[in-house]
């Protein structure tokens, strides 16, 4: 049986990754060092190798996390639901709503996934496709239904690519609210795919 970490340690642990995820997604990963990430944290180089083993390992566990949660959402809540439409809010929904309550951390899992090396590039790409195959599955179910037009990749990217490029410009404190955010791009996903475009994809 592995080795509990105490409450604390945990809490040190996520201290740390929250920093290291804002300090990777304003500057870069590669910019950033172990003296600077230590400032960050306010640790010494031996209390910060405590709680992590690499500078790596904080860019595989950001970028795990995020899409990870993303990618069992869409296999296990959204997936189920029979109406490709409702199954296209949820998923654009919970997206935008991630990305909104942690755009640092998502804008390290889009951006820099290909600093990571294997075998863990691999299997952070693997969950990437997991969850990019609920959405294709989707569009393919709404196509055999006849609510949807004939299956097209590249609207597949294009539909996902308005999502996920939304940690560029959204901000939490705007005008907008995320929910609302995710309401309009999700009737404009819909609007890519649907066969019926008269109709309401909002509701």
């Amino acid at each position: 049986m592995g080795t509990v970490e105490p409450r604390g340690e945990i809490g040190q642990r996520e201290r740390i990754l929250k920093i290291a995820a804002r300090l990777f997604a304003e500057k870069g990963y590669h910019a950033i060092g172990m003296t600077e990430l230590g400032e960050a944290v306010q640790l010494g180089r031996g209390a910060l190798y405590h709680h992590i083993r690499s500078k790596e390992d904080l860019l595989y566990d950001i970028s795990r996390e995020y899409i990870a949660d993303l990618a069992d959402f869409a296999e296990h809540t959204a997936r189920p639901e029979p109406d490709p439409r409702k199954r296209i809010r949820m998923l654009g929904k919970e997206l935008v709503l991630k990305i909104a309550a942690n755009q640092a951390e998502l804008t390290v899992c889009f951006r820099e996934i290909h600093s990571l090396t294997e075998p863990r590039h691999s299997e952070v790409l693997a969950l990437h496709r997991q969850y990019e195959k609920v959405w294709r599955d989707t569009m393919v179910d709404g196509a055999d239904l006849g609510v949807f037009r004939p299956y097209d990749p590249i609207v597949l990217k294009g539909v996902l690519g308005m999502y996920f490029y939304s940690y560029l410009w959204m901000r939490t404190d705007g005008r907008l609210s995320p929910l609302h955010i995710a309401e309009r791009l999700n009737e404009l996903a819909l609007r890519m795919v649907d066969l019926d475009t008269s109709s309401d994809p909002v509701n």
